[in-house]
């Protein structure tokens, strides 16, 4: 128990998450309850923070039994390391993340006591990038912007250091402009998601990658980013400002959601020519497209002698599966999320309903 609390503490500080807002939520057993804490505590990546709140706020308001839930946001990383730090009061039940749990998580998980984990889709994103209203919107491919932006380029079969200024370097197809790309901090999910599903996906085909061996330097040679000033990475909620204040022709990278938020002040680019739209998403015909995932645990709706952490966490999933939300016409459209498709939705709601274990 020392050690998770200690765990907890150093998690807690590294993320800006204060241990002690659990605290006071916390109580001992009183005659007649059924829980030790009053209300759910959720943690959620920075970039879905308006789906948490979203959710969190209608799920308040239907079960005002189970009070108004607490949310904090983290990295995507972070959100998932809190969560399987252990179980009882002063961890949290749920966490909303822009990628799947991978398998060395969840072997913490279950290192930690976090056993029985119940594992969510609730709708899908995308990585974009963009750029300010009336500005020229290029045709990008992922392999251009990737001799764009990788550290190292292949120049005669050897790699050497990027030196190129100009998009029309890369191709004769793009426009006269400096290359400025503006990145959230590598401890934001969204830039986890634009090296896996842009940066790697554009350097798949170099006969120059493909002929490394060892798959960790291979990764390294696609998702390694110059630092010569023309990759600026800032924290993910500075980025739209940032763009609007920056020269001409920058590209930010942004999720959808972010995207649809800025209310058509930024215009989304074509890669490998496809759009970013609820069409494309849905389809995952447009190739940076995520799942947002919700995981939650059934631990802590009862514990030893009838007696579980907090109520609401069924009674939250169900929210966060239902129609009212996640659906076609669901509030969570406004902050981005496409819905997935009617089966995949039932699946989800089933899930949610029957608390079934994740297995993998």
């Amino acid at each position: 128990m020392g050690h998770t609390r200690t765990l907890l503490t150093g998690l807690a500080t590294a993320s800006g998450i204060l241990l002690a807002s659990l605290m006071p939520l916390a109580s001992a057993k009183a005659q007649g309850h059924m829980a030790v804490r009053d209300r759910l505590a959720v943690l959620s990546s920075h970039s879905l923070m308006p789906v948490a709140r979203l959710l969190a706020g209608s799920f308040g308001e239907r079960f005002e039994a189970a009070g108004q839930p607490l949310v904090r946001s983290l990295t995507s990383g972070g959100a998932l390391d809190l969560f399987c730090a252990g179980i009882g009061a002063q961890t949290p039940d749920i966490a909303i993340v822009s990628r799947r749990m991978p398998r060395a998580v969840l072997e913490n998980c279950q290192s930690h006591g976090v056993r029985d984990i119940v594992e969510l889709q609730l709708g899908l994103g995308a990585v974009v990038l963009a750029v300010r209203r009336g500005e020229p919107t290029p045709n990008l491919t992922t392999r251009q912007v990737w001799e764009a932006l990788a550290a190292e380029r292949v120049q005669s079969e050897d790699f050497v250091p990027n030196r190129v200024s100009l998009w029309s370097e890369v191709s004769a197809s793009l426009p006269r402009s400096e290359i400025r790309v503006l990145l959230p901090d590598e401890s934001n999910g969204t830039t986890g998601l634009f090296e896996d599903l842009v940066m790697e996906a554009g350097c798949r085909d170099v006969r120059a990658i493909r002929l490394l061996f060892e798959a960790q330097y291979r990764r390294a040679k696609c998702v390694t980013l110059r630092d010569d000033g023309r990759v600026r990475r800032l924290d993910q909620r500075d980025v739209p400002a940032q763009l609007l204040a920056s020269p001409r022709g920058t590209i930010a990278v942004l999720s959808y959601d972010q995207m649809l938020a800025s209310g058509g002040n930024f215009v989304a680019l074509s890669l490998d020519g496809v759009l970013p739209t609820q069409a494309t998403i849905f389809a995952q015909d447009y190739g940076p497209t995520r799942t947002i995932y919700l995981y939650a645990k059934r631990q802590h709706t009862r514990l030893q002698e009838g007696v579980g952490v907090v109520r609401g966490i069924r009674e939250f999933l169900g929210e966060a599966t239902s129609e009212a939300a996640a659906g076609p016409s669901g509030y969570l459209a406004v902050t981005g999320v496409v819905p997935l498709g009617p089966a995949e939705r039932a699946a989800q709601r089933r899930i949610a309903e029957r608390m079934t274990l994740m297995s993998r």
